[in-house]
């Protein structure tokens, strides 16, 4: 059963990055750094990777790559000097907004397969396999 996990996985990577990519020449990496500071402005790197069980070097490239496009801005934060807080920059956030409708249509398409009551019941067990991941990783 997990080997589904992992293809479900990279097959889900494929259809979002491949539209994503596509039209919005955005790495899958770089989608996620977006979402998370949309949703949490001053995330930290370390943050990121967590949030997407990311590898630090993929988080780090994404990072660089979409600062050097002046999406996102980073600060040292005050209460660590060796970490930063990031957040989107007002072309970050217009540049999000272009992505997020593809990007959530993408989503929709792949969900609408399973009927409501299949989606709750996916999200519940796959909420309590990443919860016992996450335990056993440590």
């Amino acid at each position: 059963m997990l080997a589904l996990v992992h293809v479900l996985s990279s097959l889900i990577g494929r259809a979002f990055h491949g539209r994503i990519a596509a039209a919005h020449g955005l790495s899958l990496a770089e989608w996620r750094v977006m979402i998370t500071l949309a949703k949490h402005p001053g995330a930290s790197a370390a943050d990121i990777v967590e949030r997407w069980a990311m590898q630090p070097m993929m988080a780090s490239r994404a990072i660089r790559t979409l600062e050097g496009r002046g999406w996102i801005a980073r600060k040292r934060r005050s209460d660590d000097r060796r970490s930063f807080s990031l957040s989107l920059t007002a072309a970050g956030r217009r540049a999000h907004g272009r992505v997020a409708p593809d990007a959530n249509a993408r989503y929709r398409e792949l969900l609408g397969c399973l009927s409501a009551a299949q989606a709750a019941a996916l999200d519940r067990a796959l909420q309590r396999l990443i919860a016992r991941a996450g335990r056993l990783g440590r």
